[in-house]
């Protein structure tokens, strides 16, 4: 049996939870679900341009380890750009670490009772959010 992923520490969610092709109903197309640690793999490579030392260093994980995690998301986003599916955002084993505490929202899972960040000025809404972890809406704001 495979040992469990550590969390890997990611700094920013997606600030959408869909991406889709542009004039077909979601409900008519297949989708590829991307983690949140891949995509934060992602941000730090293609648009914050770090070198893999530097990106995994951040994201607290070894540089092969970042190197696969980037490798799996860009498979994973070719192939929705090339079959025209749409990309959601969600799950992983990740920490939100940010670098400003005093601009941050708390929350907790009130089902699996995973506690998570999210800072000011995402437009992310709590009664709009989910679980990171387990996807419940059941939700409830801490501090």
């Amino acid at each position: 049996m495979a040992r469990p992923h550590k969390e890997r520490k990611i700094e920013k969610l997606p600030p959408v939870s869909h991406f889709k092709p542009i004039g077909i109903p979601l409900r008519e197309i297949g989708e590829i679900t991307l983690t949140f640690e891949e995509m934060e793999a992602v941000r730090l490579a293609d648009v914050e341009q770090l070198d893999q030392a530097g990106a995994a260093e951040r994201m607290e994980v070894s540089r092969s380890t970042f190197h696969r995690i980037l490798s799996k998301a860009h498979q994973k986003i070719a192939l929705a750009l090339w079959e025209g599916k749409a990309i959601r955002f969600e799950g992983g084993t990740f920490r939100i670490e940010h670098k400003y505490e005093k601009e941050l929202r708390y929350f907790i899972c009130q089902e699996c009772r995973h506690e998570w960040t999210v800072p000011y000025g995402t437009r992310q809404r709590g009664i709009d959010m989910n679980c990171p972890r387990c996807q419940s809406g059941n939700i409830q704001r801490t501090k």
